[in-house]
């Protein structure tokens, strides 16, 4: 009996009859935009921004990540500007992908 209690969880694992639909529909979904090309006084002000920024701080930054503006809310856990990497929360971010970054602690 003990055999048969074990191999009865398997029964109740969820099916999906649809396996990959979700997925593609998502791909299809989504739309493809170019990169932005942000000016040069935009460039410097997002330059000033970032190097203003310190761990602990909470911060709202958009980037662009493969074809999508994402906003992502968080603590900013490490701020590395020799690899070019910011990490908010768990989520380690580019920071070349950035395009806006707001801070009620920045001086913008």
């Amino acid at each position: 009996m003990m055999k048969e209690h074990k191999a009865r969880p398997h029964i109740f694992q969820s099916f999906d009859a649809l396996k990959g639909f979700r997925e593609l529909l998502e791909k299809q979904e989504r739309v493809i935009v170019p990169k932005p090309c942000l000016s040069e006084e935009d460039l410097r002000i997002l330059d000033e921004k970032i190097h203003q920024i310190l761990p602990g701080m909470m911060v709202t930054v958009i980037l662009f990540d493969h074809g999508d503006y994402i906003q992502i809310k968080g603590t900013v856990a490490k701020i590395n500007l020799d690899t070019k990497i910011i990490q908010i929360v768990k989520r380690k971010i580019p920071i070349l992908s950035i395009v806006d970054i707001e801070c009620e602690d920045l001086c913008y």
